[in-house]
């Protein structure tokens, strides 16, 4: 009884190592620039794996053209989604951003976004 109880917590744990990013927990700053030319009310970015969009980034203020929001990131995943929500009502995604090495993005009107590189 007491070795199928081990190998049950050993496939158990492998099976948990498997499914968890291998850099989990380990976080890196990125600073998200509006330059979309609208004020947001509220921003979400998760890893595109989440099904949820999470907390409000924005949180009780807004981000108006120009402002920066200071967020940090789980490097055990490396693709980001993001939606934002207007002042206007109107909301924006984007389902597929790669941050390998990135510092600061820079959100356009459109969805799309500039990159700015460690290195």
């Amino acid at each position: 009884m007491v070795k199928v109880l081990k190998i049950f917590v050993l496939a158990a744990f492998l099976v948990a190592a498997v499914q968890t990013p291998a850099f989990a927990g380990i976080t890196e700053p990125l600073e998200i620039v509006n330059e979309t030319g609208k004020t947001i009310m509220s921003l979400y970015f998760v890893p595109i794996q989440k099904k949820s969009w999470g907390n409000d980034l924005v949180g009780s203020g807004v981000m108006n053209q120009g402002d920066r929001r200071s967020i940090h990131y789980d490097t055990g995943y490396m693709r980001y989604k993001f939606k934002i929500e207007f002042a206007d009502g109107t909301t924006l995604t984007n389902k597929d951003v790669d941050l390998l090495d990135v510092w600061r993005l820079s959100i356009k009107r459109d969805g799309s976004y500039d990159k700015n590189t460690r290195g």
